[in-house]
């Protein structure tokens, strides 16, 4: 028997032995048919996901194709992440966020999203054609549902500004105070003046002609509102809780006809007129409501049409954050 035992464990050796090299360690390979090599790196941030997104598609490559060379936190001064275009709006609010320079075919492309990767947009090209004057009259024609025909230019005024809001101030909008070189342009139309600041290139446009703020604090909810109303039909506003950076819209989007025509009949009807709606002082939870319209005309509006004012702007709040 034991010989028997021997013999068998002997054969056991020799062909172990016999055996190609690594033959014995050798796990069985198993495809994964739902890899792919575009997987993205499980260690990136958001952001720098976002952007290698963004990158592989602008140019149609895997992001296996796409290396992260850079990323740098930064605090972009607007809502458009320090990219801005002629002739397109910017919430004037500090952003934080990142700048990401990635490489693919040995050239580098940077990108600035903000701190989740949400936002992310290209900073390279050019900010866009044409002159100053013509991209301020396109946004005010676009605002307000104009024909750019319809637009004259007063005055364009080459100056410096005080500080990087191009001299306009808003609501809880921080400037640095640094000197910035642009124009200030008046435009005309239907027998009203518009006044814009601009940057030097027109990359930055700014709209100066206040027509109408508003703001909303505390109550047993919290409020944090604030909305303020250019009379060119720019509409910026910002909720603390949902919309901290603020939101921007136009009177063409987000007003009818009939509402466009009330608001101007106030504006031109009216005076400079403070209303304040607050609770009164000592209420337990009082919350403050106020609002300010800076208009050209002489007349203060009654009990009734301030009524109508509050509710006006309350709706158009709405609206601007549906």
């Amino acid at each position: 028997m034991k010989r028997v035992l021997f013999i068998v464990t002997l054969l056991i050796l020799i062909s172990t032995a016999c055996a190609p090299a690594g033959q014995a360690t050798e796990e069985p390979s198993i495809s994964n048919e739902d890899s792919t090599p575009t997987n993205i790196p499980v260690d990136l941030s958001p952001a720098q996901r976002a952007a290698l997104t963004a990158l592989s598609e602008q140019l149609n490559l895997t992001t296996n194709e796409i290396a992260v060379v850079s990323t740098e936190a930064v605090i972009w001064p607007d809502g458009c992440l320090g990219v801005v275009r002629i002739g397109v709006m910017c919430t004037q609010a500090e952003v934080p966020g990142f700048k990401i320079v990635l490489e693919a075919d040995g050239n580098s492309y940077e990108f600035h999203t903000n701190q989740d990767g949400s936002v992310v947009v290209a900073a390279d090209g050019e900010p866009g054609t044409g002159s100053v004057e013509e991209a301020v009259i396109k946004q005010l024609a676009a605002n307000l549902g104009l024909n750019e025909s319809d637009i004259s230019v007063v005055s364009n005024e080459i100056v410096e500004f005080s500080d990087s809001c191009l001299g306009i101030t808003m609501q809880d909008v921080k400037c640095a105070q640094v000197t910035t070189p642009g124009r200030i342009i008046m435009l005309e139309a239907n027998g009203i003046k518009y006044e814009y600041h601009t940057s030097e290139r027109g990359d930055r446009i700014q709209p100066a002609t206040l027509a109408l703020t508003w703001k909303r604090e505390g109550g047993i909810v919290g409020f944090c509102d604030r909305l303020t109303v250019f009379l060119s039909g720019e509409i910026y506003g910002s909720q603390c809780k949902s919309q901290p950076d603020g939101t921007i819209g136009t009177f063409a989007d987000l007003l009818s006809v009939s509402e466009q025509k009330q608001f101007n009949t106030w504006i031109t009807k009216f005076d400079e007129v403070h209303i304040d709606a607050s609770d009164p002082k000592g209420v337990s939870d009082r919350m403050e409501v106020a609002l300010d319209v800076y208009g050209l005309g002489t007349s203060k509006p009654s009990q009734a049409e301030q009524q109508a004012i509050f509710k006006w702007t309350q709706n158009l709040f709405q609206k601007l954050f549906s």
